[in-house]
């Protein structure tokens, strides 16, 4: 707590320079200021996302890793649109996680409930703005170094829906059965066209399929 209180009372200049994400290659990532040169796609994010659980880690058996998920989503884009700008925005669209985590959507909710029992008024609003900005200035800086514009509304909503099918798919597939409903979108969502079902690749798989989607799909993406 000394800890945290001793932070609070630093200027707000130095703490942001002093704080950063040490990278699963030793880099420092700077959490205030990046650009895309911060961004090590073929390193930091492909091994980080190997390495992060999908559902908080809820996946029986092998982890079920975030890299895998946007392959798959990927590929399934790739083959039902024939669109090579969908699949490499939908391998890019989870790509922050690698500095902010996979945070489950219920725990996101739990917090916007916490906030508004703390302060009220418009306090929930301002947690899922909070993480909504947060992700945003992250995949400013992915998609800079992928190479890529930010993706226009209508490719937004393409992936949102990809992305919405691929979590139905694998909670049928990967989860156990479900408690209760997860909601009505989730309950009807057309499953993703795949051969054969889901199963959690390794760490090293899931990485290295993640390194071939960005050559194919993002062939301008910096090389660090």
């Amino acid at each position: 707590m000394s800890e945290t209180r001793d932070l609070m009372r630093m200027p707000s200049a130095l703490r942001d320079a002093d704080v950063f994400k040490q990278t699963i290659t030793g880099r420092a990532f700077p959490m205030s200021g990046f650009t895309a040169l911060d961004i090590d796609l073929h390193g930091d994010v492909a091994e980080g996302l190997a390495r992060i659980c999908r559902f908080g880690g809820a996946v029986p058996g092998n982890t079920y890793s975030v890299a895998q998920h946007c392959v798959i989503g990927a590929d399934a884009a790739m083959e039902e649109t024939r669109d090579a700008n969908i699949a490499a925005y939908f391998l890019l669209h989870d790509a922050h996680e690698y500095v902010f985590g996979d945070m489950t959507t219920p725990v996101a909710k739990w917090l916007a409930v916490i906030a508004d029992e703390l302060y009220g008024g418009s306090a929930h609003g301002m947690v899922e703005t909070l993480i909504a900005t947060a992700k945003a200035r992250l995949d400013m800086a992915i998609w800079r170094a992928a190479g890529m514009p930010p993706p226009g509304k209508t490719y937004r909503a393409v992936i949102a829906d990809f992305d919405l099918r691929m979590l139905a798919t694998e909670q049928r597939q990967l989860l156990m059965p479900a408690p209760k409903s997860w909601g009505t979108a989730i309950d009807a969502a057309r499953p993703i066209a795949m051969r054969g079902r889901l199963s959690a690749w390794p760490v090293a798989k899931a990485a290295e399929a993640y390194r071939e989607r960005l050559a194919t799909l993002c062939p301008n993406a910096r090389r660090v």
